[in-house]
């Protein structure tokens, strides 16, 4: 098939779980399982569909389709647009795929329901897995918040299922509160983005915001982050989620869990990467704050808990911020490693879930305490909740292992010690708390309570196949890396091809290579201090009383929807001040429209150093300031789109070798540098950037990057007055890999080619 044709198949995915949601009410009174088995129809076919497009969308292409044949004019669109690009596709068939399996064990552990109940269930279950794929298949940012809304109005119904149970409608109640708020975020955000530029496209949006950052935008990433974090579960926006996992049904909670809170990351990753770019704005340092909090206190109210189900559910707002710390670096690991992560969530979280569902559907019981000796009365959901407790824990031969090793790879590239340590303590914590839950429930003693009743074919086919997946990421990590995750890291890392492929369909997504070291010392090593610094940590807890720290955070969640409500419009404020008043402080000036950011920089200040260059030997704090002239941006494929098209006849971007090395005037290099400094361009940190040195000798100034770091290329961010531009081919900054030799250049004229 053409790829005009398998674009104009993307509306199905969505198309046909929504037309099996409208007729299973209807079909219900035929059969009582009958909207079940169509459900899983609809789904089968969808998932059919993805798997068409996946081999073309994984190979770098990005399919868009537009309804209605509205494509976009001279870069403007108008119309909806969806789009498949490799992280939206993996996020769909994942849902697809998952929530096919949650429907087949439905069948056996709800199948004695009635058909009013059974249909009303199949109806919702279907709509939120729409809504899911729907969201991740959408290119534009108010269809994004339209299947945001029609997931939460599925949450709401299904949250509150088991209506005769109060804690159901209570937590439907604060899921409605809570979604609410973070809708009115979303939308109002959407709603400035489109008044200042008349764009909802991520495309078009993106071209407008590349470099033109103002205040009123980051506002509107204030309130579009605090939005999806709240559907992802992060702290301080995480308020409804340990009522609505623990009072839904087992599958139920496993949807939410396992896909409903991803697609909050999701969200931020097309809203931080996609449509602002990790340039553009200090938001990555913000989500690794937001994922170190949530990763660790999400671990700690794991451990303190006695409700099973309560316990994973804080365990999924920990998994939530190990996910946002993967993309706080934005690495080819990193982000690698967060959609290798997200795959494995999609997977073991569920697959808990399903046990937890297990033991309440089968024994009634709830809290870890009344529960003991399962193991032996209930071997195959021990073996199940064993595999997925160690595929958390980050265990091999289990995926855990592939995408946390990921993430602590490119910590530790980056020189992050603190949040890598911080990472290993939220992981430490985290196997404590889920090896105190199966000692309690599974492998401690107990009276003898009778057998208990063999589980049904579809809960066994449930259980073996997301356990076998767990397994089956975890040995062949090799295989995913190069056809499926390193694919949607590309996407991810390159937004302006994906800006260009939507809007003219003229781009293909570089490949992309992410190394991964199975058997790396470090990370078996770091692996098995965890273990046993776990075992202890968990052994200590079964005997001490409950410590101050936990019973303060115990205390913070006191049930009220007041206080949750509170907490997120208390986070969503913090979000916005740091994104609107960071790059204002000393240090940190937004500069002509667009954000600085700062470099680490070891002044070479003997001899051709910066010193030497007119700079002034006093003064080389000052001397880092010369590089707010240079931004990291996107690979070179991508430089031309980004420098302002007044400037594109001074900038190239040539591919040099050493051996073309130009020289540069003195007094021409002298006027750049001097000029950049009386701009005093203060500017603000990030983590993404390489530490360089730079030196000149009389002729030519040479930027050296460090071993330590790596970088695909620098665009100019501010252009030095006409007066002050050195005439064509007399000048070069050469910017060299470690090694000496010239990988790019940025030149003057036509000597630059």
């Amino acid at each position: 098939m053409t790829a005009a044709a398998l674009a104009s198949l993307l509306p199905l995915p969505v198309a046909l779980p929504i037309a099996g949601a409208a007729a299973a009410p209807l079909l219900a009174g035929v059969s009582a399982r009958l909207p079940v088995i169509v459900s899983l129809v609809a789904l089968g076919a969808a998932v059919a569909v993805l798997l068409l497009e996946a081999p073309g969308v994984l190979g770098g292409r990005v399919l868009a389709h537009y309804l209605g044949r509205w494509r976009p004019v001279h870069g403007h669109a108008l119309g909806i647009a969806f789009a498949a690009d490799p992280l939206g596709l993996v996020f769909a068939l994942a849902a697809a795929v998952i929530g096919a399996v949650l429907l087949t064990y439905t069948l056996s552990e709800l199948g004695g329901l009635g058909p009013r109940e059974l249909g009303g269930y199949a109806c919702l279950f279907q709509l939120l897995l729409a809504a899911l794929i729907g969201a991740a298949l959408t290119a534009d940012l108010f269809d994004l918040f339209v299947w945001f809304e029609v997931a939460a109005l599925a949450s709401y119904g299904l949250t509150g299922f088991f209506l005769e149970r109060p804690i159901a409608l209570e937590a439907a109640f604060k899921v409605l509160v809570l979604t609410t708020l973070a809708s009115f975020s979303i939308f109002t955000g959407t709603g400035l983005l489109y008044a200042r530029h008349g764009a909802l496209n991520y495309g078009q949006l993106h071209i407008a915001l590349r470099g033109h950052v103002s205040a009123p935008e980051l506002v509107a990433l204030g309130l579009l982050i605090g939005g999806f974090a709240t559907k992802a579960g992060l702290i301080p926006f995480h308020g409804w989620l340990a009522d609505a996992h623990t009072a839904a049904p087992g599958p139920v909670s496993a949807l939410f869990s396992g896909l409903m809170v991803n697609l909050g990351i999701v969200a931020i990753a097309r809203v931080a990467f996609t449509v602002y770019g990790p340039g553009s704005a200090p938001v990555l340092g913000l989500l690794l704050a937001v994922g170190l909090v949530s990763a660790l206190l999400g671990a700690l109210l794991a451990l303190a808990q006695d409700d099973l189900k309560r316990l994973l559910a804080y365990d999924t707002v920990s998994q939530m911020g190990i996910l946002a710390v993967g993309l706080s670096t934005g690495t080819a690991a990193g982000i690698g490693g967060a959609v290798y992560h997200l795959v494995s969530h999609a997977l073991f979280k569920p697959l808990l879930f399903l046990c937890a569902g297990a033991i309440v559907h089968r024994t009634g019981l709830t809290s870890l305490a009344e529960m003991g000796g399962l193991a032996r009365r209930m071997p195959v959901i021990t073996a199940a909740f064993v595999i997925g407790a160690l595929s958390i824990a980050g265990i091999p031969p289990f995926n855990g292992y592939v995408s946390l090793g990921l993430i602590h790879q490119a910590l530790l590239e980056k020189h992050q010690a603190i949040p890598f340590a911080l990472m290993l303590i939220a992981q430490v914590i985290t196997i404590a708390a889920l090896g105190r839950a199966a000692w309690l429930a599974f492998f401690r003693r107990a009276g003898d309570r009778g057998g208990l009743e063999r589980l049904q074919p579809g809960m066994l086919a449930g259980l073996a196949s997301l356990a076998g997946c767990c397994v089956a990421f975890g040995v062949a990590p090799g295989f995913f890396l190069e056809n499926v995750i390193a694919p949607a890291a590309a996407g991810v890392l390159h937004p302006g091809q994906y800006a260009r492929a939507v809007l003219s369909g003229a781009a293909r997504l570089p490949a992309l290579r992410i190394p991964f070291d199975y058997a790396s010392p470090g990370e078996l090593a770091s692996v098995a201090a965890c273990l046993g610094l776990a075992g202890l940590l968990a052994w200590a807890y079964l005997r001490m009383s409950e410590p101050a720290p936990i019973r303060v955070l115990r205390a913070a969640h006191s049930g009220s929807a007041n206080d949750y409500a509170a907490y997120a419009v208390t986070g969503t404020l913090a979000v916005i001040a740091a994104l609107s008043l960071l790059p204002r402080l000393p240090g940190h000036g937004a500069v002509s429209r667009g954000i600085a950011c700062r470099v680490s920089l070891p002044v070479a200040g003997h001899g051709g150093g910066l010193a030497a260059a007119g700079l002034g030997r006093g003064r080389p704090a000052r001397a880092e300031r010369l590089l707010h002239g240079f931004k990291v941006r996107q690979p070179v494929g991508e430089a031309s789109a980004m420098v302002p098209p007044a400037a594109t006849s001074f900038f190239q971007w040539p591919t040099m070798t050493a051996s073309e090395l130009v020289s540069m005037k003195p007094t021409a290099a002298r006027s750049m540098m001097m000029w950049l400094l009386a701009r005093r361009a203060f500017v603000r940190h990030s983590s993404n950037w390489p530490l360089v040195t730079i030196s000149r000798s009389p002729r030519t100034v040479t930027i050296t990057l460090s071993p330590r770091r790596s970088v695909d290329s620098w665009i100019p961010s501010n252009l030095p007055p006409a007066g002050l531009a050195p005439g064509p081919g007399r000048h070069r900054f050469i910017v060299c890999p470690p090694d000496g030799s010239a990988r790019h250049a940025v030149g003057a004229g036509s000597s630059a080619q």
